[in-house]
């Protein structure tokens, strides 16, 4: 019922509203979102016993990091939690978050991608942040226009690195969408 109401919400505006432009489709609700059409998760491609996590970890601590005795996972180092200006300095309380969420991107075009593009999109360096967890975890799957960093001081970085990396991916966004973006952009991104 929850996923019904929506749909009837929007046909209801729809018929009650002025011819708009064909909006593109953006999901087919045949192939509902699922984790694991992106792929297996942190994978490790050069054999090192570090996946992509811990590697993104060690690349981006501003100190060298410590990792736990195995050699495959990064226990300490100084990070930058830049959705809330935090420092953390233990990887445990660290997510890696996807910039442009995974549901996001399989409800804006995602869905219609082959299985090797939503892997790289998975695990693109470019969409992928340290930040702490809960940060992360209050964001969920939402897109801009639901949720921006609790720090303002880098909500227009945010701002346009989640624009372009959905731009680089070919994204759609309806008509409606563009203009509430834009005009997010113009407000936090004033020069």
């Amino acid at each position: 019922m929850r996923r019904l109401l929506p749909l009837l919400l929007l046909g209801l505006t729809l018929l009650t509203c002025a011819p708009v432009a064909r909006v593109p489709e953006l999901a087919s609700p045949a192939a509902p979102y699922s984790r694991a059409a992106f792929g297996s998760g942190w994978t490790d491609p050069d054999g090192d016993c570090l996946d992509t996590r811990a590697e993104l970890l060690a690349d981006l601590s501003t100190v060298p990091v410590r990792l736990a005795p195995s050699g495959c996972s990064v226990r300490h180092g100084r990070w930058f939690a830049p959705y809330t200006g935090q420092v953390i300095t233990e990887a445990r309380d660290l997510d890696i978050d996807h910039i442009v969420p995974l549901r996001y991107a399989w409800g804006h075009g995602a869905a219609s991608w082959p299985a090797g593009k939503r892997a790289r999109f998975a695990r693109d360096p470019v969409n992928l942040l340290p930040v702490s967890a809960s940060a992360n975890r209050s964001k969920g799957a939402r897109g801009l226009l639901d949720w921006l960093p609790p720090d303002p001081g880098f909500r227009c970085q945010y701002v346009l690195r989640f624009r372009r990396i959905a731009a680089s991916y070919g994204l759609q966004h309806t008509a409606a969408e563009e203009r509430e973006l834009v005009a997010l952009t113009g407000r936090l991104c004033r020069t």
